[in-house]
């Protein structure tokens, strides 16, 4: 028999929302923090003599194992276990393999479908606002009409700036967007950036706004920052192209191509301190790689592009 009051307080503490626990095949399932329709969240109970449950929780990147106790474990339920342990992580990888592709399909219809970014587009006008030029880069486009959905309901479609976030090969694996109005400034809906569903694993992958660039020794030098608009500002502030890996966690995991030897690392300041060591943890980590690696963080509290603005609101 399955203490279900156990079970099912075993997976809360691993975040997971679970109201009717299912037995018999994987199971995706809302973690805390979830909206909408996402589930971040899966399990799989193998409701047998002496029950087990695996479980996962992306968000977090947690995984936990849950077994009863109503019995002392023989030698053959631990090999039992194991086996099934084996068989959870096959059916798991199997379906988010399958989930994948599937999200690709959609991610290269949005991209496709897309058009250049031009100086009057919304994506553009949007650019300019914040000071900065439009870039001249196959990794950013504009999306005249996208929807905008929030807990499963639409709330509108707007004009959106586009980022192919692809990983150190090349792949895309999402796409990230940012909701305009049709005058350049960001829509009025409650989050203005997000990511679409990923096709594949999100470390080291970032959004690569032109090519890394020879230094004054002739050797290749390459900039990463968070956002979009910090690593354009990045390259206006310090002449080297910029790569944008998202968020903080993207920079931490940022993998520099193999020709690179300069490494300059534009983190934000945050009054939490995350920014600041997002950067630090990259940059001591190229560094024990072998490139030269200089990272730069903000006087001010803000990014990059928020630097630029307010150099140029004193002049």
């Amino acid at each position: 028999m399955i203490d279900y009051t156990k079970l099912h307080s075993a997976l809360r503490f691993g975040g997971l929302v679970v109201e009717n626990i299912v037995a018999g095949s994987l199971q995706r399932c809302k973690v805390d923090g979830d909206k909408g329709g996402k589930k971040s969240g899966a399990y799989r109970l193998f409701d047998d003599d002496l029950p087990i449950c695996l479980w996962w929780n992306w968000k977090t990147s947690a995984l936990g194992v849950w077994v009863s106790d109503e019995r002392p474990q023989t030698a053959t339920d631990r090999a039992r276990q194991r086996e099934q342990v084996e068989q959870a992580r096959r059916e798991r990888r199997a379906q988010q393999l399958a989930q994948w592709a599937e999200n690709r399909q959609s991610l290269t219809r949005l991209w496709e479908g897309a058009k250049p970014l031009t100086d009057t587009c919304p994506a553009g006008v949007y650019l300019d606002r914040r000071g900065l030029l439009v870039p001249n880069t196959e990794a950013l486009r504009y999306a005249p009409k996208l929807d905008y959905w929030d807990g499963g309901n639409l709330l509108g479609t707007f004009p959106a700036m586009l980022g192919a976030v692809t990983t150190p090969v090349g792949e895309l694996v999402s796409i990230h967007r940012t909701y305009l109005d049709a005058e350049g400034f960001k829509a009025n809906v409650p989050t203005v950036k997000k990511l679409c569903a990923t096709a594949g694993p999100m470390a080291g992958a970032s959004i690569k706004i032109g090519q890394p660039a020879p230094r004054p020794d002739g050797r290749l030098g390459l900039g990463a920052a968070e956002g979009i608009e910090t690593a354009i500002a990045a390259f206006i502030l310090g002449g080297v192209p910029t790569w944008s890996c998202v968020s903080a966690h993207g920079l931490a995991s940022f993998e520099p191509p193999p020709a690179v030897h300069y490494l300059y690392v534009f983190g934000d300041r945050d009054d939490s301190g995350v920014g600041q060591k997002a950067a630090s943890d990259l940059g001591h980590r190229a560094a024990r790689s072998g490139l030269v690696a200089r990272v730069l963080i903000p006087e001010a509290a803000g990014d990059w592009n928020d630097d630029l603005i307010a150099r140029r609101e004193a002049v």
